[in-house]
């Protein structure tokens, strides 16, 4: 089986892979009314670094889920070493082992397009309580792609479709939610204009080379510096 580009994420341990990093994350959650009540899923934690951060900032419950053995590793290393009580499960979002309304708000970032939308979609919708909120950073392409363009991008990402931005919000409406805000959105190039800091982590460079797998993130670059014009992210809020 080739290697596919989240490997390579989990590999280096790459952290904050989306658009906007840890500080676009801080900024989400800064618009959020999250106490000592709120339960909150990180779902596609990763290396544990959004988790992290929430744990320590805010009162709530975390739990972490992630489909990746080696993600799960490393962010259950993370917890140890910083001591924080989070639930880490390793798990699909398109069939989590959590009973239906259990949490108050469900945070994605950039990990929906990598599996089963609706399947995911409808997931969240259960284990989300009565009035929950998602809050969803997904890969939206800024226009429709035209054939190459969109098979260049499904090929390095390994993924089946990029959604523009009213698929996504259809996907949302489709799942039962019935409100569907677009909170913030960048083309590639865009966001670099912002001049948002990304507060980006260092990969780990104590793992051996891989060539293969560098190759992935050397693909990853390709598509940003080439289609950064017509590929970009958007940040939603749905809520029941």
């Amino acid at each position: 089986m080739k290697p596919t580009y989240q490997d390579a994420l989990a590999y280096f341990g790459v952290s904050g892979a989306h658009p906007g990093g840890l500080t676009l994350t801080k900024f989400l959650l800064e618009q959020e009314q999250i106490t000592d009540q709120t339960t909150l899923l990180d779902g596609g934690c990763g290396t544990g670094q959004t988790s992290a951060y929430i744990k320590k900032n805010y009162p709530c419950s975390v739990t972490s889920i992630d489909y990746h053995p080696t993600m799960v590793k490393r962010a259950k290393k993370r917890f140890e070493k910083e001591n924080l009580s989070i639930q880490l499960v390793q798990g699909s979002l398109e069939k989590m082992p959590f009973p239906s309304n259990s949490f108050d708000i469900v945070l994605v970032e950039s990990v929906l397009i990598f599996t089963n939308c609706k399947n995911s979609l409808a997931e969240i919708k259960r284990v989300l309580k009565p009035g929950g909120t998602l809050l969803l950073l997904e890969m939206t392409a800024e226009r429709s792609l035209n054939t190459m363009e969109h098979q260049n991008m499904c090929e390095v990402y390994g993924i089946e479709k990029v959604y523009i931005e009213k698929e996504w919000v259809h996907l949302m409406k489709e799942a039962g939610f019935p409100k569907v805000e677009i909170k913030l959105g960048h083309s590639v190039f865009s966001h670099m204009m912002t001049g948002m800091e990304t507060e980006e982590e260092a990969i780990d460079i104590t793992v051996p080379a891989n060539m293969q797998l560098e190759g992935k993130l050397m693909d990853h670059s390709y598509i940003l510096y080439t289609y950064g014009n017509i590929i970009g992210y958007r940040v939603y809020r749905a809520s029941l």
